[in-house]
């Protein structure tokens, strides 16, 4: 990258130390600590298409917020939300055209027989029903979830979520995520299905019993394994075969992130639960749980679920409109043709430079392992320079994994070829100051 700034030197548009201090002091006030994505933290004050502008103007190109998944601030997403905000806006307990007109567009995007919508206000809300269904239909309390997953921050969802280092109940067993290096590709599948069947047993031998296995379609926070394609098939039918339901979370992988609609279609599995969450209003607050229709009238039979925004007229309007962007922008071959590129120069920067062990990933999302060049171990530090490195030179990406060696990329699924190249420049010219 052309006038790239060399670690320890500020852009020219982060605040002085003074007033950076004077924000995060009165953002502790007001709002606690926070988790920062950068070192200093950035402040966005506008957002169009890929990228991110500050109060200076300057862009940064967004290669991780996976949020606004068909662009930020898209027109007709904008456009489709303030047209039914001022038209109407309430809870879900009356009649609603645009409501129901969408369950029936999203649920037919689905194969059988999941056949059943409930909207909510979040992937965490989402996933906490889904956890309720499981334990309804099954009549069981255990989960089984991988070591490094992050299903959401209810009290129930963190009970689930590993990555949150938070210690875990009883009742719910971790497994290792699928890292074809612990078991080789062609025997990853049955690998994997092992691991579930053990922990299954363990779970179905204590008064807890086994309810449903929960994974990450993509397995985003865990690193990203998204191959070879179809291993997952073995697990899911030892979910099944010890009494679980398969609930597929696709709030990192759903809306083609992977290069498919749904990341699970890449495993050709099809789910019992499907948990929908950010990208599927576009950083509106909407997520949904679909679901196989006995599932649902057990449910409504039982302990029929209100949310008062969730399933909201302006929410529905939301996911409608992402629908039409994704249809008509043809957004999930864009993901597929983009993320493509992105692999091979991913991969051709890795025989460049030693830092980067490893590429996985498969579309849109991907995790680029960063390892010490002389030992080969997974180097944190070194993660966390790349992404504060990226950061002052105007390009934005995450971290994934227990570790946080594991670069994090899931761009907007508008991002151009162009676009690919900028990034892959910018990483190029990091990747050269940490060698």
């Amino acid at each position: 990258m052309s006038g790239l700034i060399p670690p320890g030197v500020p852009s020219p548009t982060e605040l002085s130390d003074a007033e950076l201090e004077q924000r995060l002091e009165a953002r502790r006030k007001w709002l606690g600590e926070t988790a920062f994505a950068y070192d200093p933290p950035l402040e966005p004050v506008r957002g169009d298409g890929v990228y991110l502008y500050d109060s200076a103007g300057q862009r940064y190109l967004d290669m991780h917020s996976n949020v606004p998944s068909v662009g930020h601030g898209h027109p007709e997403v904008v456009s489709a939300i303030a047209a039914q905000a001022a038209t109407l806006n309430t809870h879900s307990r009356h009649l609603n055209n645009a409501v129901e007109a969408y369950a029936a567009r999203l649920v037919g995007l689905f194969p059988a027989p999941l056949g059943g919508l409930i909207m909510t206000c979040s992937g965490s809300e989402a996933n906490d029903l889904a956890l309720r269904v499981a334990r309804l239909v099954t009549g069981r309390q255990g989960i089984i979830v991988t070591s490094g997953a992050r299903h959401g921050s209810t009290a129930m969802t963190a009970e689930i979520s590993p990555g949150l280092n938070q210690p875990l109940p009883a009742h719910v067993r971790t497994i290792p995520a699928p890292n074809p290096r612990l078991a080789g590709a062609d025997a990853l599948g049955s690998w994997f299905a092992a691991r579930v069947r053990e922990e299954a047993a363990i779970l179905n031998k204590t008064g807890a019993g086994f309810a449903a296995l929960v994974l990450d379609s993509a397995f985003a926070f865990d690193g990203v394994f998204t191959d070879p394609p179809g291993f997952l098939v073995e697990a899911v039918e030892a979910a099944r075969q010890a009494g679980g339901l398969f609930i597929a979370d696709e709030v990192q992988a759903g809306f083609g992130r992977t290069g498919e609609l749904w990341g699970f279609s890449r495993h050709g599995v099809v789910p019992d639960v499907v948990t929908l969450g950010k990208p599927m209003g576009n950083g509106y607050p909407v997520g949904g749980v679909v679901m196989r229709a006995e599932h649902l009238a057990r449910l409504n039979a039982s302990a029929p679920y209100f949310s008062g925004c969730g399933g909201s007229p302006v929410a529905a309007a939301a996911g409608m409109a992402v629908l039409d962007v994704i249809e008509a922008e043809k957004l999930v071959r864009n993901a597929g043709r983009s993320g493509e590129l992105l692999r091979k120069g991913l991969r051709r920067l890795a025989k460049s430079f030693p830092r980067v062990a490893a590429v996985r990933g498969a579309g849109l999302l991907f995790g680029v392992d960063m390892v010490s060049p002389k030992t080969g171990a997974p180097d944190p530090e070194a993660a966390g320079q790349a992404i504060n490195a990226l950061r002052r030179n105007f390009i934005l990406a995450g971290r994934a994994a227990p570790t946080s060696h594991i670069l994090q990329l899931r761009p907007p699924l508008s991002i151009s070829a162009e676009q690919v190249a900028q990034f892959l420049e910018g990483f190029s010219g990091v990747l050269a100051t940490l060698a």
